[in-house]
């Protein structure tokens, strides 16, 4: 059954240090008016051009199965062929800013307002990610509140295209999913439109079962390394 998840745009407004270090600014450095300037118009805009949708389905093991081998592309090592087995429950999600916002950015970046075209894309990257975040709490929430499991189990995203599962298997996610409802596209690439959109799996269980090293073959051509503030975010929890 798919069921729609309300995201208010206030609950994702990116913070400023995190927008400054997306940005390449380090931290403890002492901001520019201008950027300031940039920053507070980026949050506007956003905050008037956003519109988040979200949709989420548990699924069977079984059906994830045929999902995650997508066709066939994967890393032999991939974490999550190890994890997901081990879940008490798969969610999938797909989650995006709207197609008003992605639009508003191609519009700056083709007028060769750069700076704000890349503040506002920096906060709609930020704010999508932080949609993410949300939904893996409210999955967490969900089954601890219903007495399914305990406080030591938590929920953590999974997408394709990272940590050696494959782009392609976005095809059998979609046709499961079907994310097309709340405006997202797929193109032959495997790219979505609107741009800011993420889709993926929640795998809840045991927080053990998300604990991985980065040292696969694929860790060393991975520019985001996000799982390294995971495995922060999974001992603190």
């Amino acid at each position: 059954m798919i069921e729609s998840v309300k995201i208010i745009t206030e609950k994702i407004i990116p913070l400023i240090e995190d927008i400054t270090l997306q940005q390449g600014i380090p931290k403890g450095s002492v901001i520019k008016d201008n950027i300031k300037s940039l920053i507070e118009k980026s949050l506007s805009i956003f905050q008037d051009e956003a519109e988040p949708s979200c949709i989420i389905s548990e699924v069977s093991q079984n059906d994830f199965d045929k999902i995650f081998v997508g066709e066939g592309n994967n890393e032999n090592e991939a974490p999550l062929k190890m994890i997901y087995p081990q879940a008490d429950h798969l969610v999938l999600f797909a989650v995006t800013m709207g197609e008003g916002i992605s639009r508003l950015v191609t519009e700056l970046f083709n007028k060769n307002d750069f700076a704000l075209g890349s503040m506002v894309d920096t906060v709609a990257s930020l704010a999508a990610d932080k949609s993410v975040e949300l939904l893996e709490n409210y999955i967490t929430e969900k089954f601890v509140g219903n007495k399914l499991t305990n406080n030591g189990f938590m929920a953590l995203s999974y997408s394709p295209g990272y940590c050696g599962w494959n782009i392609n298997a976005q095809k059998k996610l979609f046709s499961f999913l079907q994310p097309q409802q709340i405006g997202i596209s797929l193109n032959e690439s495997c790219l979505m439109t609107p741009l800011k959109s993420v889709t993926g799996v929640l795998v809840y269980g045991n927080k053990s079962i998300h604990q991985f090293d980065s040292s696969f073959s694929f860790c060393f051509n991975c520019r985001a390394q996000s799982c390294i503030e995971r495995n922060e975010r999974i001992f603190n929890h």
